[in-house]
């Protein structure tokens, strides 16, 4: 192997440590990010959430999404805010809007986050739309223990979305499991 390849493969290591390092307390965030299924967003706005106290608590950043979802071909929109508390336990939320003004819903429309399990996470899919949500309740003892997940199934059926599925399976703790492939 020559010099160049070697100091080449070097460098890409160590760019690749930098980015862990800076980046590992944003790790949760750019997993769900990618997770959910949507593309890179069009629009992001970043707010300052510190407190005078020191502490964090707010909506930290929101990203716009403009995407036909009812295949009209018009831009429709989705907003995905970022709620952090600082804790493990922040959130995701998503508002749905076509270009007609109508707002889609989904009960419970966000993200349950613990340190070591998700309660609640979403995935997008497109063409056609359906949005999957995967859940389960806190355990009695603890975030970490095992319940039954439901996972529900929504499409868009004219301007509203509409459960289509709802199926239940073995208990886990993490319900980003069921949705990463």
């Amino acid at each position: 192997m020559g010099v160049g390849v070697q100091q080449s493969q070097s460098m890409n290591k160590y760019i690749i440590l930098l980015l862990f390092l800076f980046c590992a307390p944003y790790q949760a965030q750019a997993y769900i990010a990618t997770l959910d299924g949507l593309p890179r967003p069009d629009y992001i706005e970043y707010f300052d959430i510190e407190q005078e106290d020191g502490s964090v608590y707010g909506i930290s950043r929101k990203e716009t999404f403009f995407i036909d979802v009812n295949g009209d071909g018009k831009k429709d929109k989705i907003i995905r805010e970022r709620f952090e508390t600082m804790t493990a336990h922040g959130y995701y939320f998503y508002d749905i809007e076509l270009h007609n003004g109508k707002k889609l819903e989904i009960p419970s429309f966000r993200t349950v986050e613990g340190a070591d399990c998700f309660l609640q996470i979403y995935k997008f899919q497109f063409s056609p739309f359906a949005i999957i949500k995967a859940s389960r309740p806190l355990g009695e003892e603890s975030w970490i223990q095992p319940t039954a997940v439901k996972i529900e199934t929504y499409e868009l059926k004219g301007d509203k979305l509409v459960k289509i599925s709802e199926i239940n399976t073995a208990p886990i703790c993490d319900v980003r499991d069921l949705l990463e492939s």
